[in-house]
């Protein structure tokens, strides 16, 4: 989308929502963020897609509204490729950990998680399968210079993801990228934002967790705290600490799969795989 195009419909968005004192905050692959000011002086987000569909977020303003009073940002306004959120005050949970308190931001993460999952909800909007989520995955094809021990791995992770994806115990919906970057701490506490909006097996809600927070690298990849925190990602969730751990392996392998665009050469998060591969094998014995 050219820069005049998305002038023209932030304009559009103002008039229409009332807002003013747009001030530009981030850009990411599928959109761009404004601070406004609404009609009553308060904050908020806007949230500007480059297209209606939102890419991988096409259901995920429709999940946060279906959680609304849960751990979540409140939405104000959703239309088209346009949305208005509150503007949350505070830390991330990313921003705790690498302060120096990873500990309590996991355990913040965990209350989040286990706000959002409290009891079943209805939503409205078409949820994305895990099944439609992980179907690249099987297809990644692997250049031949790409490292022995990094394809055995993302092999081993597309199996894990294959037996989860047909043993599925039961299919809730599922914020998608729940991790301490996605995270506010709040005057209320944590309220999460940029849901997916997928739908599937519980223990995959925090299974990406186990690659943030980000900046930490020597941390995230700490094997005595992956399997710690596995431990307390499955508790918080109530669900089998087994699938959780296979459940980071094969999305850590998803993640290297997008970025491979199909051939996948190598990969920084290669020795994260391992760590997380090494895990999930553990708990078949």
């Amino acid at each position: 989308m050219s820069r005049n195009v998305m002038t023209d419909d932030l304009n559009t968005i103002l008039a229409q929502w009332q807002l003013t004192q747009a001030e530009h905050l981030s850009q990411t692959a599928i959109a761009r963020l404004w601070r406004v000011r609404r009609a009553d002086g308060t904050s908020a987000v806007l949230k500007l897609y480059k297209n209606a569909t939102r890419g991988n977020e096409s259901a995920g303003a429709e999940l946060l509204n279906a959680w609304s009073g849960r751990a979540v940002v409140e939405i104000f306004e959703n239309e088209g490729a346009a949305m208005l959120m509150q503007w949350l005050d505070g830390p991330s949970l990313g921003d705790i950990a690498r302060s120096g308190d990873a500990k309590q931001a996991d355990q913040l993460l965990c209350d989040a998680a286990q706000s959002l999952h409290q009891h079943p909800i209805f939503v409205r909007a078409p949820l994305r399968s895990l099944d439609d989520i992980f179907s690249l995955l099987p297809q990644l094809t692997y250049c031949t210079t790409c490292p022995t021990p990094l394809r055995k791995d993302m092999l081993r992770a597309t199996a894990m993801a294959s037996h989860l994806l047909a043993t599925q115990p039961s299919t809730v919906p599922l914020h998608g990228d729940l991790h301490h970057d996605n995270v506010v701490l709040t005057a209320t506490g944590p309220k999460a934002f940029d849901a997916k909006g997928y739908i599937g097996d519980p223990a995959f809600e925090l299974a990406n967790a186990l690659r943030h927070p980000k900046g930490l690298p020597s941390h995230v990849r700490n094997f005595t705290r992956i399997t710690q925190t596995t431990q307390l990602f499955a508790q918080a969730l109530g669900v089998p600490w087994q699938r959780l751990a296979q459940w980071a392996a094969a999305k850590c392998a998803l993640s290297i799969c997008w970025r491979a665009n199909g051939l996948l050469k190598q990969d920084d998060e290669a020795d994260l795989l391992s760590l997380l591969v090494e895990q999930a094998l553990a708990t078949e014995r």
